[in-house]
């Protein structure tokens, strides 16, 4: 896979939840966080200002969209007043699917958003998600996006035959749109380095073709060659802009790999081991100890039992970026003029 599917899928846990919330007016809501999920709301028709933590609130219309890649909380309301009561429903992380109605209907049209959230997996989370600030403002996100938020306005309303599984596709291409714009390397459009760094030709070629193949034996050598640059450029390009040397962002992926495949595959502590670029059990599960300071096997069983959700944090020197959070809210505007 390239290194957005990657993201993507390496953040998960478990199927989206989401909530169609049908609000008429007054209305004011506090959004609670959750460390735990990464939560995301988007207006499907009328408008309401958001209160986030921290920083000035934030008017929205529709076709807007909020996503919290960290689970921090924030305000919603149909006025300038802050809100004071609490909507657990909106940040569902579970799976499934709710619908809500909030208010009477009245003489003026109601707010309508879709919210969802994806149960994160803390251990697998790419550096390009904790580069990415509290919370995003996606406005006007083009045609593309349009379709996904006209879709789900669409499948939310009824029920109809397919839309559970339907529903979880239709989250998935939002959330991976939304990425795409934080992506966009244009000044204040959140993912900072990383942003800088697939939009370089020569180091988003290294990153492709190490997310294509971690099994290859790379060097800082052969990755310089995909990027058709001098080793010494390289390396210092690449550890400029992602904040890492490319070793150890090779090792990292690899490590990550394995923890998927540990957690959710029956393969061998051999087929790991040769899938992720190591010649020999032995030297993947000493690598893996190093990492990880437990032995693969042992990983897996404690996972699979379920005490390992929400592990122990890596200490810094386990983990090759830093947890540092950027600004509070990013807004990204795709209209190009």
């Amino acid at each position: 896979m390239d290194l957005l599917s990657d993201v993507a899928t390496s953040m998960r846990a478990g199927t989206p939840g989401s909530a169609r919330i049908e609000a008429h007016g007054p209305w004011g809501w506090y959004l609670p966080g959750d460390p735990g999920v990464a939560g995301f709301m988007a207006v499907l028709s009328g408008t309401c200002r958001l209160f986030p933590d921290e920083g000035e609130p934030l008017s929205l219309g529709p076709g807007d969209i909020v996503f919290s890649p960290h689970g921090d909380g924030y305000g919603l309301s149909d006025g300038p007043l802050e809100p004071e009561a609490t909507l657990e429903e909106a940040r569902p992380g579970e799976g499934g699917f709710r619908r809500y109605v909030y208010g009477e209907p009245g003489p003026h049209p109601p707010t309508v958003f879709v919210a969802g959230g994806y149960r994160l997996d803390r251990e697998r989370s790419h550096p390009l998600l904790t580069a990415l600030p509290e919370q995003i403002h996606v406005r006007d996100g083009g045609p593309a996006i349009a379709r996904v938020l006209k879709d789900l306005d669409e499948e939310t309303v009824a029920d109809r035959p397919g839309s559970d599984a339907l529903l979880a596709l239709l989250l998935d291409t939002l959330l991976l749109y939304v990425l795409r714009a934080c992506l966009d390397p244009r000044p204040g459009h959140g993912a900072g380095g990383w942003a800088r760094a697939l939009a370089d030709p020569g180091t988003a070629s290294a990153l492709a073709a190490l997310h294509r193949d971690p099994a290859a034996p790379w060097t800082v050598v052969s990755l310089a060659e995909e990027a058709r640059m001098s080793r010494a450029t390289f390396a210092r390009r690449f550890s400029a802009l992602t904040g890492l040397s490319p070793m150890r962002y090779v090792t990292w992926w690899r490590m990550n790999t394995a923890r998927g495949l540990l957690r959710d595959t029956d393969l061998s502590v051999e087929e790991i081991a040769s899938r992720v670029g190591y010649g020999s059990p032995f030297a993947f599960s000493h690598a893996f100890r190093r990492a990880h300071g437990e032995a693969p096997l042992r990983y897996r069983n404690v996972r699979r039992l379920g005490a390992g959700e929400g592990s122990t944090p890596h200490t810094p020197s386990e983990t090759p970026y830093s947890d540092e959070k950027v600004d509070t809210m990013t807004n990204i505007d795709n209209d190009r003029e």
